[in-house]
């Protein structure tokens, strides 16, 4: 059976080593922080002393600390050689740094994996719970089951390190835009004296037609067809007017809605007004 290492144990990188053992691998343990350690051997880790002493007793080797970056530095300082191993990066970090962390594994003739986390801590072992995954070839043949134990429906989404960043700055819009939007909305309406519990009411109807927006989304934006629209961008602006407007004469926060309208106007103006809303894609694109 694979031996695995998980380096740095804070919320998330324990959670990880716990779903680890649980599902029986053999995984030994390192924290910059000895203490942290302690639970993990009455599960049945092996407690490493130092980084290099898990490393090189492992195959697999799992990092979860702050940043791409700082997995560089803890990396290079090693004395043990990482020929042969292959470095699973759970860290987070940007394009640059993924490219960088990359570049440094090749030069040590290692095989990299790099992993976005789509899960806070307790959903690790979920068989819903989501780690996209980006490696070397080959990389998610040997371990791709070892991922999937830590999430049911984690998949690889390619080699370039580039995609997962970007992914990640993706999805990540999507869920703050979704916050930002109940914030901006709370701000407004509490300008013309609706309680907020009111309005908290009534998010979840609001909430059911996200699902139709993901809906409109996978059905147009992958094929790029964006005709027939039942509600077309210009209908999309003309009520973006009309609740940017609203923001402005209650003398609300405007800039979130200000950035919706003009994006949609400037593609109405551009001839996209009968098409799908989704056809922004298409036209940012293009501008």
């Amino acid at each position: 059976m694979v031996t695995l290492a998980v380096l740095g144990l804070g919320n998330m990188g324990s959670a990880l080593a716990h779903c680890l053992l649980k599902a029986g691998y053999s995984v030994c343990v390192w924290n910059r922080t000895p203490g942290k350690t302690k639970p993990f051997s009455e599960l049945g880790a092996v407690i490493c002393t130092s980084p290099e002493d898990a490393v090189a007793a492992s195959d697999f080797v799992i990092v979860c600390i702050k940043s791409h970056k700082e997995t560089v530095e803890l990396l290079s300082g090693l004395c043990v050689s990482l020929s042969g191993k292959t470095i699973c990066d759970m860290s987070t970090g940007d394009t640059s740094d993924a490219d960088s962390l990359v570049s440094f594994l090749n030069g040590n003739n290692a095989d990299y994996m790099l992993g976005m986390i789509n899960a806070y801590p307790s959903g690790i072992g979920n068989g819903d719970t989501t780690i996209l995954t980006v490696g070397s070839a080959g990389t998610w043949d040997r371990y791709g089951e070892v991922i999937r134990s830590l999430g049911g429906k984690s998949a690889q989404v390619g080699e370039q390190p580039a995609a997962l960043a970007a992914l990640f700055a993706g999805l990540f819009t999507v869920r703050q835009g979704f916050m930002f939007g109940m914030i901006y909305g709370a701000l407004v309406c509490q300008k013309a004296g609706v309680p907020m519990q009111v309005y908290a009411d009534q998010l979840p109807a609001t909430i059911k037609l996200v699902n139709d927006y993901h809906d409109l989304f996978a059905r147009t934006v992958p094929v790029g067809d964006y005709d027939d629209a039942e509600a077309s961008l210009k209908v999309y602006a003309l009520a973006q007017e009309d609740a940017l407007t609203t923001c402005l004469s209650l003398k609300a926060p405007a800039d979130f809605i200000r950035i919706m309208h003009d994006r949609t106007k400037a593609a109405w103006e551009d001839g996209y007004g009968d098409k799908q809303l989704t056809s922004l894609v298409e036209h940012m694109t293009d501008a």
